[in-house]
């Protein structure tokens, strides 16, 4: 079957503009052998008009047209943005320089000339072809997010303002829809960037399962999505958005840790409104709905008819946003500090009544500091798994002091109450919603390496790495103290302990950090189980409570 096909088809690989009927034929045939689609045009006007209508990736032109020159067609297709990088060929029969210079400076590629064979094409064309599919790899780079391969910011926005364009030239509807993936960061702090990539991956897959084809989904920033809704009213937007955000619940996970449950908060918002009076205006009003979905509980759509006026975002200098920004992350540390002392007071309170659950609390924080100082965790993993340790025993205020205070072992049941601790401390932290990371590590002390811990009976690599290591550090002090119904072990016989639950209790790898750890500077982990045995006074209670609130 012949490629060379009529001017009306969709789509062209190459473009020939050529008065010759004769020259058009030949020049089709060495094409069709390259396996090309191709179009042909036997005049300037009818050249341009195959352009735009089949946006070929290459044109080759004969310099001399009986009506426009090929090298006004040259400057016609380099004016216009939307035609950039097609490549042009051009055919002349003159030896002379002046033509070919005029026509390299109008913006052709490359010329041939006059007569040439069907090798010499090929070869222009192959090479023009390769080019051009560099340039296209290069533009789509340019445009799409690298992580998850859906458009990127950049090109969200240039395609929101064709859209919205669009809505104001021809009236028709246009919504958007913001989405925000919930407690992200304490996901990423929890099990690493790398899983949180890889749900990132998951959540824009699911996107783009749910979404139309004429819809067009974005990463609009860090863990934020966007979609936008041509043609789309305001009900049959958040339509998609609830199946968005059902989809994401239901099929997001991570193959590492297949119970970590991603939710996401939507915000939906139409250019039916009066606030979307432009395109920022639509922005704003979506992420306003967003950010009402995150105030309600998350996990939820909000409809932009759903919240009251919202207020446009101002215009400020970049030096002021970068000032601002760095003014609310202060605000937010304070913020965390400011809990951390409150939460002292239950401390204290804790204290009162069991002199070992306070210290024994102190010690998981001094312990753990120093296994994640040595992991080589970041700063902000090493605050939270400190903050973790210090906050992890504070659920023992649900304990009755009977037994609490027990002074003999305990039996089973007992046991097991004890063993709901770090789900109460959880519960009294999960109104403090900066402790979000904190609390998953709390949450899943009591998880075994082997698969039979509580709550979730986690295996392996699929516990908070956080909680993994604390674990140990709890292990060594509760092995080290002084219990009333029995003395502690020594610093040797908890580690052989330890070792032993290797790989069912604990994970092996953080087993070996401890014990090499402990090995370089056992004099340091002496004396702190030393300190544990001395009444504390109100120097050290001080010092203690400024290493907590660090």
């Amino acid at each position: 079957m012949s490629v060379v096909r009529d001017i009306h088809e969709p789509e062209a690989d190459v473009c020939l503009i050529e008065d010759d009927d004769a020259q058009n034929r030949l020049y089709a045939r060495y094409l069709e052998r390259m396996g090309l689609s191709v179009v042909v045009a036997d005049s300037g006007p009818a050249g341009i008009q195959a352009v735009y209508k089949h946006r070929p990736r290459v044109i080759v032109c004969d310099l001399q047209l009986p009506d426009i020159s090929g090298v006004q067609i040259c400057r016609q297709v380099r004016a216009d943005p939307t035609l950039d990088g097609t490549y042009i060929i051009l055919i002349t029969a003159s030896d002379r320089s002046g033509p070919k210079t005029r026509a390299l400076d109008a913006g052709a590629d490359d010329y041939i000339k006059k007569p040439f064979d069907e090798l010499d094409l090929r070869a222009r064309v192959q090479t023009a072809l390769r080019l051009n599919r560099l340039q296209e790899r290069l533009r789509l780079a340019a445009q799409t997010d690298g992580l998850t391969g859906i458009w990127n910011a950049t090109h969200f926005r240039r395609l929101l303002e064709r859209e919205f364009a669009r809505t104001r030239r021809y009236g028709v509807a246009l919504s958007l829809l913001m989405i925000d993936l919930d407690n992200f960061k304490a996901l990423n702090d929890t099990f690493g960037h790398e899983v949180g990539n890889e749900v990132l991956q998951g959540v824009a897959r699911a996107l783009q399962r749910s979404i139309r084809d004429v819809d067009i989904a974005a990463r609009y920033g860090g863990e934020e999505f966007a979609v936008i809704c041509p043609d789309t009213r305001l009900p049959e937007a958040a339509r998609l958005a609830e199946r968005i955000r059902i989809q994401v619940a239901e099929r997001v996970r991570s193959a590492s840790y297949p119970q970590v449950c991603v939710t996401t908060s939507v915000g939906v918002a139409s250019v039916e409104d009066p606030r979307a009076s432009s395109m920022d205006g639509l922005i704003n009003l979506s992420d306003q709905a967003l950010y009402e979905s995150k105030r309600r509980g998350r996990n939820r759509v909000t409809r932009c008819d759903e919240i009251g006026d919202v207020i446009g975002p101002p215009v400020v200098q970049v030096g002021e946003v970068e000032r601002l920004r760095k003014e609310v992350v202060a605000l937010s540390m304070r913020s965390k500090e400011l809990c951390l002392q409150s939460v002292w007071a239950l401390i204290q309170a804790l204290e009162a009544r069991d002199g070992y659950s306070a210290w024994h609390s102190r010690n998981v924080t001094v312990y753990t500091k120093i296994l994640v100082e040595a992991a080589g965790w970041s700063d902000a993993m090493r605050s939270a798994a400190a903050n973790a340790a210090m906050l992890h025993d504070l659920g023992k205020i649900g304990v009755p002091d009977a037994l609490l205070l027990k002074p003999r072992p305990l039996d089973p049941e007992e046991a097991a109450v004890l063993r709901h601790v770090p789900l109460i401390t959880c519960r009294i932290l999960e109104p403090l919603r900066v402790f979000e990371t904190e609390i998953q590590m709390i949450r899943h002390l009591r998880e075994r390496y082997d698969g039979s811990g509580y709550p979730d009976g986690l295996v392996a690599d699929s516990i908070p790495i956080g909680s993994r290591i604390i674990a140990i550090a709890e292990a060594f002090d509760s092995l080290t103290c002084d219990r009333a119904f029995r003395p502690g072990k020594t610093l040797e016989e908890a580690v052989e302990i330890i070792a032993d639950a290797s790989g069912s209790q604990f994970d092996p790898e953080f087993v070996a950090l401890f014990q090499r750890v402990l090995e370089r500077n056992p004099e340091l982990w002496h004396a702190q189980m030393e300190r544990t045995r001395q009444p504390i006074d109100d120097e050290e209670f001080f010092r203690l409570k400024q290493l907590f609130c660090a």
